[in-house]
């Protein structure tokens, strides 16, 4: 029961503290909105990254266009090499009729023209569907020259690197957010022990009065504390929803703008535990403004 309403007090002298201070307490929430707001935009852009390599390689497919005049058993022959890759889950037959009519549906304007060619220039071609795993295996590569140094291939039409290296880039950008991250709530701590050492230069009248009567050092130093942590969070919490706007107003901005291409960008917010993680930043930084600012040299009388 004690405990309980010494805990009351604290939260009490905290909310007292942050509002007489307000001006301060404002300042500091939004450096630290701004400072976890673009940790927190580094992660959306990786996340959204990720969706977008997910998306290529689960439609991901080895095109092999076939020479012309190839012979059933080449084709034959062919197939049995993709299936003893053990990295092709189908494979479908393409015949240059199938490809030219493909064509009239994707491009509808220049389907007459299509139509009115003598010759059909479409190739036959082979489409291998790779197994889900198939992208990030190593044998890929050798499996893509075994296909071109076939006598029936044409050409083998598959850009694996430029996957591999968006998958990088996603990485990259996950390192980079995670060091901002901590440079950042490094300053944002720093940024609240200021704020909270002026609160403290406030009160010092108050501080050396509650020395006087005994009052023990948690009530004391701990408002100061918890107005830290009260700041991190509030700051982490403006953060995410500020992005969680922004990332509402850019998926209507698509909507509006029927741009399929960038729709394939902006199509996932932040997951759960990236959020939860942004405002364990927040409050980090500010339990450890709290606690650098209640050093005793700032205390002392």
């Amino acid at each position: 029961m004690k405990g309980a309403a010494s805990l009351g007090a604290l939260w009490s002298e905290t909310a007292e503290s942050l509002v007489r201070a307000r001006r301060m307490t404002s300042l500091s929430v939004a450096l630290i909105a701004i400072s976890i707001g673009l940790v927190g935009a580094f992660f959306l852009v990786a996340e959204n990254l990720r969706g977008v390599v997910e998306t290529v390689r689960d439609e991901s497919a080895v095109t092999v266009f076939l020479r012309p005049g190839v012979t059933d058993a080449d084709r034959a022959d062919l197939e049995r090499v993709a299936r003893d890759s053990r990295l092709v889950a189908k494979t479908k037959r393409v015949t240059p009729e199938q490809a030219r009519a493909r064509f009239s549906d994707w491009w509808r304007s220049l389907a007459p023209a299509a139509r009115a060619l003598p010759t059909n220039p479409f190739p036959e071609s082979l489409e291998l569907e790779l197994e889900p795993s198939a992208v990030a295996s190593e044998a890929i590569p050798g499996f893509l020259k075994n296909l071109a140094a076939h006598r029936a291939v044409e050409e083998v039409q598959f850009d694996v690197d430029w996957i591999r290296r968006l998958r990088g880039a996603v990485q990259l950008a996950k390192i980079a957010g995670f060091v901002l991250a901590a440079l950042l709530t490094l300053g944002a701590a720093f940024t609240i022990a200021n704020v909270v050492r002026l609160t403290i230069l406030l009160h010092r009248d108050e501080i050396e009065i509650l020395r006087l009567v005994g009052a023990p050092e948690l009530l004391i130093r701990g408002p100061f504390v918890l107005g830290g942590l009260a700041q991190g969070l509030l700051g982490a919490a403006l953060a995410v929803g500020g992005l969680w706007l922004v990332y509402r107003g850019v998926i209507a901005w698509v909507a509006a703008t029927k741009n399929a291409f960038l729709g394939v960008f902006a199509v996932r917010f932040l997951p759960g535990s990236t959020s939860l993680l942004l405002l364990a930043f927040g409050v980090a930084a500010g339990v450890a403004g709290g606690l650098l600012a209640v050093r005793r040299k700032n205390l002392a009388g």
